[in-house]
């Protein structure tokens, strides 16, 4: 069989899958998943599988098959499973939910492998994308980010943004240098991630400061996500838009002009994507980072060029809420 070469994939609250032709805007399978709303999906880097976070299942699905039924199911979550991610070899699965968990599948065989007890309500995780690291980054209803090892299945460090304010979403940058959360009051925070390795000391994972901004004027983040290139920053919000932000750095004066300019870092916003009209809830990156695709409550998904930050395709067809989207579409 020919593989597709774009994978796009909407869902939400209509218990509908829909699967997309990008350049015609015209669905071309609907899958239907009666269980409960669909919180968050991911596709494998080798297009054939798509993982289905319900409540409290997460299912997997060929991507060129015909069938409507999943072709695994994974059981073992109590409640809202809240976000899910491959593995790049797609070996495995992270999976994270309100039943305060997160865990660790393996999809050959069928089963789960470790199970992470946060205490607390987990939002959002990112798998390290430098596997020999076995780390994976989650943020919690409590405020806290946290870095665990999966293979001592402990926390290795942690950092509470602002005190009591839940952080939505979390990503790692394609690097793996950079850790960015968003919070329920549309801040956002940078950490750098720094791994250090001694035979004295061991591994010592640490999340410094390193930017923090107002990106949402005080509305809910949904989700923070980098371009596959690690040039751009999106971040959905509840205030019914997204924002491209560029992580910078500059040289500025020195205090007294007494030595050498200072580094500051900071972001600049590159596009203001208003265009959806309640809130918009997901986002993903093309392969080339040229293209944006959101979805939101206004059960509309917007393709974006992101040179022009303006609106070339929509696609409509769902009949409630839409709150994730998923898109592969790399060559290689």
């Amino acid at each position: 069989m020919e593989e597709t070469p774009v994978i796009l994939v909407t869902a939400g609250y209509d218990h509908t899958i829909r699967m997309w032709d990008a350049l015609k805007s015209t669905c071309t399978r609907s899958i239907p998943y009666t269980e409960s709303q669909i919180n968050r999906m991911a596709l494998s880097s080798n297009k054939h599988y798509l993982a289905v976070a319900g409540n409290p299942r997460v299912s997997l699905y060929d991507v060129f098959g015909t069938s409507e039924q999943p072709v695994l199911n994974l059981d073992g979550h109590k409640a809202n499973v809240t976000a899910v991610e491959f593995t790049q070899d797609y070996k495995f699965l992270a999976t994270c939910s309100e039943d305060k968990t997160i865990r660790w599948w393996d999809i050959y065989a069928g089963s789960c492998r470790r199970v992470l007890d946060n205490g607390s309500i987990v939002n959002d995780l990112a798998i390290h994308p430098d596997s020999r690291q076995e780390l994976i980054i989650s943020c919690d209803q409590k405020g806290r980010v946290r870095v665990w090892s999966l293979k001592r299945q402990e926390i290795l460090c942690q950092a509470v943004p602002q005190t009591d304010v839940a952080v939505r979403s979390v990503a790692v940058s394609p690097n793996g240098q950079l850790v960015v959360a968003g919070n329920n009051l549309g801040q956002v925070f940078v950490y750098r991630l720094t791994i250090d390795s001694s035979p004295q000391t061991g591994r010592i994972v640490e999340l410094e400061p390193y930017i923090n901004f107002d990106a949402h004027d005080g509305y809910k983040i949904t989700r923070v996500l980098f371009s596959s290139n690690g040039l751009y920053l999106v971040t959905c919000s509840a205030d019914h838009s997204a924002k491209l932000w560029q992580l910078s750095e500059r040289i500025v004066p020195a205090p007294n002009g007494n030595r050498e300019g200072m580094i500051q870092a900071g972001a600049e916003l590159v596009h203001h994507l208003e265009y959806h009209l309640r809130w918009v809830w997901d986002a993903a990156f093309s392969s080339d980072s040229g293209y944006l695709v959101t979805v939101s409550s206004d059960m509309r998904a917007a393709l974006w060029d992101i040179s022009s930050g303006t609106v070339i395709r929509e696609f409509k067809g769902h009949g409630k809420a839409l709150v994730c989207v998923a898109l592969n579409d790399a060559t290689g």
